[in-house]
């Protein structure tokens, strides 16, 4: 080595130590900040969905009230027309009938009447004479003959649209058949403007970082941007007489940069980097004085230890507190359904009991919340433990279960494992009970749970013939609020596999998946082999 580069090694030996220190502490801040980061965006987007769930319900309800609205005249234009038909004075009232329901509401640019299904009044003439004549059940333009065939069937109000409008814009039409004694005396219809509906529904008074998509039932965009579809949006349903429209709402940028767009997530960063900035200055002050290095390194060691544990309790306190107000919400809205009982409609009383069940699924995901954040702080007790009897206890905590669907679980003579007891029943628990929810919908369903001896660990398999999971999303089911199907389909939170799987680990072992799609699963919980003395 020259003299030269001797002379450069010198100061590098001596501040090497100091310099992988400062590297550490840098690495241990970036995964510090990577964590803190995905835990707050992630609650940044929950209440942002939060707001905007609310918003979507709000203005779906007011979307169903113009419309429905709307297709209350058209019924009120039936029973007109039936009682002057029969009178025959329908040729003399039509006209100043019809202009009183045009002035009830905006938006309306024809209104008429069609005996044997033939147009013969219409209202305002002008602009509109091209329509008389018009044979509803024989119009070759697509959907409208539709429209009158689904009303005969239906006995009530149908709905055409949105389509182009011949006088420009785009709107709805409305049919409904009259009835006469013997047969139908032919049909009713109003059209309606598009955008006095969506005026009335104050779409215009959405929040502008919001994007939104009103769609009807066979996919045509009604208002809105279709590319809202791409952004996991919140969506909601509007009930129609003869079906349904959704509306879709999320943030234009999408929810992952809506939140970092956030004056709290700016906040956020900058408190984190005063704290890096403050943690950089420490540890190279505390590497500096060799003299005290292992006094300085243990402390740090211990209050980064305790940031770690304040975080953690954070978000266990956090899902506790939030129990409290769920469970007022909850009682409130059964009491306010108890109170309101016979005086609200179908539709009052569906929202309210969506309200307690929505509350009662937040606190259900909660408390899986708390077990996952509490698993690392609960006792580890490792012993001998048969495992017949965990899965015997398993299954008494599922008999109702069992016995709903009638499956067959068969638990073979199973050795001791070293396992705590109340973490194996519990993941025993978890996947006896995704056998079970997740069973195969034409067969019976069979569950067997049997015991292999590997060279250095025990295994437990529960196996079953449901309905399989996908090879690219056997590691996905173990994710923290992962789910592969609708609540409606199967109900829970999506952290029963992430906790089990935790147990596991907390024992030194660990759970894999072998699954054939419409075959069966195969889950296996692998734990340490240790000599069993006496129950070997």
């Amino acid at each position: 080595m020259t003299p030269l580069l001797q002379k450069a090694a010198g100061p590098v030996r001596r501040h090497r130590l100091h310099l992988f220190g400062m590297a550490a502490v840098t690495v241990l801040l970036a995964v510090a900040f990577f964590w803190a980061d995905r835990f707050y965006v992630r609650y940044l987007i929950a209440e942002r969905k939060t707001a905007a769930a609310v918003t979507a319900v709000n203005v779906a309800s007011a979307l169903s009230s113009t419309v429905n609205e709307r297709l209350a005249l058209v019924r009120g234009l039936t029973a007109f027309v039936d009682v002057e038909a029969r009178a025959g004075a329908l040729d003399d009232r039509f006209a100043a009938f019809a202009e009183g329901l045009r002035r009830s509401v905006p938006g309306v640019r024809n209104i008429s009447a069609a005996p044997r299904f033939v147009v013969a009044n219409v209202h305002p003439l002008e602009g509109n004479k091209k329509v008389i004549g018009n044979a509803l059940l024989s119009d070759p333009r697509p959907g409208f003959a539709e429209t009158v065939q689904r009303a005969l069937v239906s006995g009530d109000v149908t709905v055409h649209g949105p389509i182009d409008l011949i006088q420009g814009g785009r709107g709805l039409i409305a049919r409904q058949i009259v009835f006469g004694p013997d047969r139908p005396w032919g049909a009713v219809g109003m059209v309606f403007d598009l955008q006095p509906i969506l005026d009335d529904a104050r779409l215009d008074a959405l929040p502008a970082d919001l994007s939104f998509l009103l769609r009807a039932e066979n996919g045509v965009v009604v208002a809105g941007d279709a590319s809202v579809l791409r952004a996991a949006p919140i969506t909601e349903s509007i009930t129609l007489t003869d079906g349904t429209w959704e509306f879709s709402l999320a943030p234009k940028v999408g929810w992952l940069a809506a939140a970092r767009a956030d004056r709290a997530y700016t906040a956020f960063l900058g408190v984190f980097a005063l704290l890096a900035l403050m943690s950089e200055a420490l540890a190279h002050l505390v590497l500096s004085r060799r003299q005290t290095l292992e006094r300085l390194v243990v402390r740090r060691t211990r209050e980064l230890d305790g940031v770690n544990r304040e975080l953690e309790r954070f978000a266990y306190v956090t899902a506790h507190d939030l129990q409290e107000p769920l469970r007022a919400i909850a009682s409130y809205t059964q009491l306010l359904e108890r109170h309101f009982a016979g005086r609200v409609d179908e539709e009052g009383a569906d929202f309210i009991r969506q309200i307690v069940d929505g509350a009662a699924r937040l606190k259900m995901l909660l408390r899986d919340v708390q077990l996952f954040l509490a698993e690392d702080r609960v006792a580890l007790s490792v012993r001998p433990v048969p495992v017949e009897d965990a899965a015997q206890a398993a299954l008494a905590a599922l008999s109702n279960r069992i016995r709903e669907t009638g499956a067959t679980v068969t638990v073979e003579a199973m050795p001791a494992v070293m396992a705590d007891e109340r973490r194996l029943r519990e993941i025993l628990v978890v996947l006896l009970g995704n056998a079970i929810e997740y069973r195969h919908p034409y067969r019976a369903t069979e569950i067997t749970v049997a015991h292999r001896r590997l060279a250095n660990q025990d295994a437990i398999d529960v196996r079953d013939n449901g309905i399989g999971i996908e090879p690219q999303y056997r590691e996905q089911i173990f994710e923290v609020f992962r789910r592969l199907h609708s609540r409606e389909e199967h109900p829970g939170t999506g952290m029963g596999l992430a906790i089990a799987r935790k147990m596991a680990e907390r024992m030194g072992g660990r759970i894999t998946v072998e699954s054939s799609p419409g075959i069966g699963s195969t889950f296996t919980l692998l734990l340490p082999h240790s000599r069993l003395r006496g129950l070997s």
